[in-house]
């Protein structure tokens, strides 16, 4: 009786402990489940986060794509303004330089052909005043013989006076002069009309120089009112050009700037998704190490356990796996 005594206590200790074992046991698969089912429930929150990340890079990438489009179209844009901008001034030079050289053509014409006339009115002039004085001297002479002959004739009616001649040779000698008066006098006038008519004619080719002078000017203001308004049009068109270029400018240092913006945000979205799968990394490998803690505690706990408790711990495991099929 004794003996068998100590046989049961044994078995009683071994049973007790074969519970507590799977105590353990079933506490160690509930807390495996539990941290199974919360491994999996943060899998899933890690997996929606970072397919939400994904996507949000996707559409990120898809707006850096888009302004970077824009930008390339701003900048193609920019360089055509710049090429029209350097066409205009090329344009603007040349025509500044025709201009010039349009105006100092005109001048030249214009100041040959004043030059022109000068020469001409002052060789007409001097040719008339050439005639003029040759006539004069002509005449001069012509009067001072007649004045000689005169003079004689006069001495000579002195001479006869002095003489006591009668007094009709007298008279007609004094008719004789007076002829001769009304003859130099028919020789003077002319020379006085002829004179007054090239000083009129010298006063029509100083007014005929002055119109040519008024047309010419007249026709170099018409021109250089038509060069500044051609000018004023193209510094509108210029001041139009840097305006859209100023616009473009600043268009084009929006969108960099907006680049810049997304892409410091998308460096920081790849960050925290480089952060997000570290993260999940290491939960996921602390997860399989405890797992592997438990399965080596597993083995421990087997490794003492006799047949029949195997057998127990096994069906034990069965029911539970059926329990946990039927829930």
């Amino acid at each position: 009786m004794a003996e068998y005594g100590n046989v049961v206590r044994p078995d009683a200790a071994l049973q007790q402990r074969v519970q507590e074992l799977e105590r353990d046991n079933a506490e160690f698969h509930r807390t495996k489940q539990l941290l199974e089912l919360e491994f999996n429930q943060k899998r899933a929150k890690f997996k929606e986060l970072y397919l939400a990340k994904e996507e949000d890079l996707k559409r990120q990438q898809a707006v850096i794509q888009v302004a970077q489009e824009e930008i390339v179209q701003l900048n193609v844009h920019l360089s055509q303004a710049r090429a029209e901008m350097e066409n205009i001034k090329a344009v603007a030079t040349v025509s500044e330089n025709t201009k010039q050289e349009a105006i100092d053509e005109v001048k030249k014409q214009w100041q040959e052909e004043v030059a022109s006339l000068q020469a001409i009115m002052k060789d007409t002039v001097r040719e008339y005043e050439i005639q003029f004085h040759h006539r004069l001297e002509q005449e001069r002479a012509q009067w001072g013989q007649y004045r000689e002959s005169v003079e004689r004739e006069i001495a000579e009616l002195r001479r006869r006076l002095s003489e006591g001649q009668q007094e009709e040779n007298l008279e007609s000698d004094m008719k004789k002069a007076q002829e001769d008066a009304e003859k130099l006098r028919s020789v003077v006038m002319p020379m006085e009309k002829e004179i007054g008519t090239l000083k009129e004619k010298l006063t029509e080719a100083e007014e005929k120089i002055k119109e040519l002078e008024a047309s010419k000017m007249k026709e170099l203001n018409h021109y250089l009112e038509a060069e500044k308004s051609c000018r004023t049009d193209l510094e509108m068109y210029v001041a139009v050009l840097n305006t859209q270029k100023s616009v473009l400018q600043e268009d084009a240092e929006k969108l960099r700037k907006e680049l810049h913006e997304v892409c410091h945000l998308l460096e920081q979205e790849r960050q925290q998704h480089n952060q997000l799968k570290h993260t999940w990394q290491k939960a996921n490998d602390q997860f399989l190490e405890s797992q592997r803690l438990m399965m080596q505690d597993m083995k421990r706990m087997e490794s003492v356990l006799t047949t029949e408790q195997l057998r127990q711990v096994e069906e034990s495991k069965k029911k539970d796996q059926e329990e946990e099929q039927r829930t």
